[in-house]
């Protein structure tokens, strides 16, 4: 037992499985979930929906308490949006769309520059419609539809608002300098990503 765990934790182990290709859908069933769930995984697990809305939290995170309203209504507003679209436009590709925006918050998070809130509140809508529009399985119709672009909806909200409730409580409220610092290295992190995706979306 001993020497068989031995040999699985060899690091060639390792790297075997990370050479290992796995299939990327940007859609599609996941075992054991129901449709609503495989609606609400999808903003954590397809990579520019994840990587977009963790970049526009981070930057809510830090307005503060005087725009915590406005923003939350031009999100939830987007979603909406996106969401009615959805039904009409099928399953458009807003992957670009996401990154350039995501690019725009997560260098405004690293330059630790909040914007006016015009600003904010128009990048939180656009970011918010382009999530859901890129939500919806033109294979699903009529309330599995529905259900598959609610979960979505769900899931970008609770992503959003956990990262961003977090930031306002760690760097807003207590003010806590190593939080700040870990923010805006995660944003730099963000922004080098998402150049290189944007870079190698439009080659």
């Amino acid at each position: 037992m001993t020497s068989a765990f031995r040999v699985r934790s060899h690091p060639a182990w390792w790297l075997l499985l990370l050479a290992c290709p796995l299939p990327a859908l940007a859609h599609g069933s996941i075992p054991g979930a129901t449709v609503f769930y495989t609606g609400f995984l999808h903003p954590f697990l397809a990579p520019a929906h994840a990587i977009s809305l963790a970049a526009l939290a981070l930057w809510l995170g830090g307005q503060g308490e005087a725009r915590k309203g406005l923003l939350i209504n031009a999100l939830a507003l987007g979603l909406l949006l996106g969401a009615l679209l959805a039904g009409t436009l099928g399953d458009p590709n807003t992957d670009l769309a996401l990154l350039v925006l995501a690019l725009a918050c997560s260098l405004m998070v690293a330059l630790q520059w909040k914007g006016p809130r015009w600003w904010v509140a128009c990048v939180t809508f656009a970011l918010g419609t382009a999530v859901a529009l890129g939500s919806g399985d033109p294979a699903f119709s009529g309330m599995p539809r529905l259900s598959l672009l609610g979960g979505g909806c769900i899931g970008a909200v609770v992503l959003v608002g956990q990262i961003a409730f977090w930031v306002d409580e760690l760097v807003v409220r207590h003010r806590l300098r190593p939080a700040l610092i870990a923010v805006r290295i995660v944003a730099s992190w963000l922004s080098a990503i998402t150049l290189l995706l944007v870079a190698l979306a439009v080659k």
